[in-house]
């Protein structure tokens, strides 16, 4: 090196004579010997040769970030709020030393990636659960938010027999539970009842029941309801040896194609006979079911109960429910819908207790069972984005639907009321069962009942329709009259304790609540989307 020295232009040697004195330079601005970058430290060597050597560590700086953004283990040590790391190329992590210049402790580093891998590990594990639930085929019925993810809860009926099999469904906020039920045959192998979203977490629970009591072997879809049979045919391929058995009337809208068509090809569904004495299925001699069919007018409805007669169960869809008053565990699993309807305007605080969510699941099964209940009125702008308001007195309308069997408002309405004389039949047959629960495909379940609650449902429900359309007076008399019988009070004495709760809804209370339904089943009458009780 010439020390600073810098040879003249006319020059060749090196005497004293021909050498100038480079200006004395001016003392440059010092430089921080390190800067910050957003969870990392990068530190810069200071050089004699700086500006290119500052070049060379911005190119490893950016290097590193690149990395380290790829780098979970490196993102959760971050936001864990652990001290900052060097950043090398490689995306290496070094454990900062403790001064200017200091020995690389090995040790420390190892102990370090100790600690961020097992964080790594368990993150991974926590995540698995996660991927597990996720459903990618909900855009074939894309009614709520985030629909892709389906946890499922799995439940015992009756022990070493019948599982019930539980997730969420529903549009937008409100989400109440949706069952399938799976039930052990005597020879081997089990029985599926209207299969629900066919997630990697629940064919796991279901290959569990199968290493201790064999394969699937049947899959039945009981009904042509789209939120039960849109999930029939995703679900049989994954029990591509079982047998599949569908309600008559399956159609599809806007075209009415094969059931073939719709995910079960090129695999056929056996097509249930109307009178079950005609069935050769392997599973009638521990099974028996009843049809229940007729046209809506643009298509039919269809609803297959079947009853497992050892275990004295009836099976249904939609026919009956039971509304408990506590919100079933896999709704609460995410309660976040619970509390955003728990509100009764968009100011109202929601905090996430046990009141809270009792409060929003109330409000959920009322919105489900009437559409628009009474006390519920629109509030567009002040209640954005709610866009609704409640106002006082709905929890009357929650008292008289909770912790009662009852028809769904809804089927009531909209489908039994086209024909009535041909679900009263239905009612009878399924009667002439000996039954002593009753599991349905919404809320609660089993629920201890017989044939004599089964039948009490639908009694109150189609005296409820008649009064709609006779008006609220003879529904009044006829309350009268029951209050005042001493054989009906005498025989309440003698009802079991199983069936002490209350069945069928009290249609007059409710009537403002019915309102909406009953608006709507007019509506479709008048424009002949529906026949009526004539086309029955």
């Amino acid at each position: 090196p010439n020390h600073g020295w810098l040879p003249c232009p006319n020059t060749t040697t090196r005497s004293s004579t021909s050498l100038q004195r480079r200006p004395t330079p001016v003392a440059p601005t010092p430089r921080p010997r390190s800067f910050d970058i957003p969870r990392h430290r990068v530190h810069l060597v200071r050089t004699t040769r700086g500006t290119k050597r500052m070049r060379l560590s911005l190119l490893f700086c950016l290097a590193g970030l690149v990395s380290a953004g790829s780098n979970p283990a490196l993102r959760r040590l971050s936001a864990a709020g652990k001290p900052h790391t060097r950043v090398q190329p490689s995306g290496m992590l070094i454990s900062p030393p403790a001064s200017r210049g200091a020995p690389h402790d090995a040790a420390q580093n190892r102990r370090a990636w100790t600690r961020v891998a097992a964080r790594d590990t368990v993150a991974k594990n926590e995540d698995a659960p996660d991927k597990e639930t996720r459903y990618g085929l909900w855009p074939a019925l894309p009614l709520q938010p985030q629909g892709d993810r389906r946890v499922t809860k799995k439940y015992e009926i009756q022990p070493g027999k019948i599982w019930g099999f539980e997730q969420i469904f529903g549009t937008l906020d409100v989400l109440v539970n949706i069952r399938m039920t799976v039930i052990a045959l005597k020879d081997g192998g089990l029985f599926v009842y209207s299969p629900v979203a066919p997630t990697q977490q629940c064919i796991n629970m279901v290959r569990d029941l199968e290493k201790q009591y064999g394969e699937v072997k049947h899959i039945v879809l009981p009904t042509t309801a789209v939120e039960h049979k849109v999930f029939f045919g995703p679900f049989a391929k994954k029990f591509s040896n079982a047998d599949l058995w569908v309600a008559p009337g399956q159609w599809s809208f806007p075209l009415d194609l094969p059931l073939t068509w719709l995910g079960l090809f090129p695999r056929r569904a056996n097509v249930l006979p109307m009178d079950s004495k005609d069935c050769d299925a392997p599973w009638m001699s521990e099974f028996d079911y009843k049809v229940l069919k007729f046209s809506l007018g643009l298509a039919p409805f269809c609803e297959c109960a079947f009853h497992h007669k050892d275990s004295k169960t009836l099976l249904v869809t939609d026919s009956v429910i039971f509304a408990p008053a506590e919100p079933p565990e896999v709704v609460q699993e995410d309660p976040r819908a619970l509390l955003f309807r728990s509100k009764d305007n968009v100011k109202d605080p929601s905090p996430d207790t046990p009141e809270i969510r009792r409060k929003g699941w109330g409000k959920t099964v009322l919105f489900s069972q009437f559409l628009q209940p009474e006390k519920v009125r629109a509030s567009l702008i002040e209640d954005y984005p709610a866009l609704l308001a409640w106002d006082q007195g709905w929890e009357e309308s929650w008292a008289r639907v909770r912790d009662r069997l009852f028809v769904s408002p809804v089927v009531q309405v909209l489908v039994f009321a086209q024909a009535p004389e041909t679900v009263s039949k239905w009612v009878e047959e399924v009667c002439k069962w000996p039954f002593t629960q009753v599991v349905p495909c919404h809320f609660k379940a089993p629920i201890k009942a017989g044939p004599r609650e089964f039948r009490q449902a639908f009694e109150a429900a189609r005296a409820g329709a008649r009064s709609e359309s006779q008006g609220l007076e003879p529904l009044k008399a006829r309350k009268n009259e029951a209050n005042n019988n001493p054989l009906d009070w005498f025989a309440s004495l003698l009802e079991p304790a199983e069936s002490k709760y209350k069945i069928g809804l009290p249609h007059l209370e409710l009537e403002g609540d019915f309102a909406l339904l009953r608006q709507t089943e007019r509506a479709l009458r008048e424009s002949g989307v529906v026949k009526g009780p004539k086309g029955g």
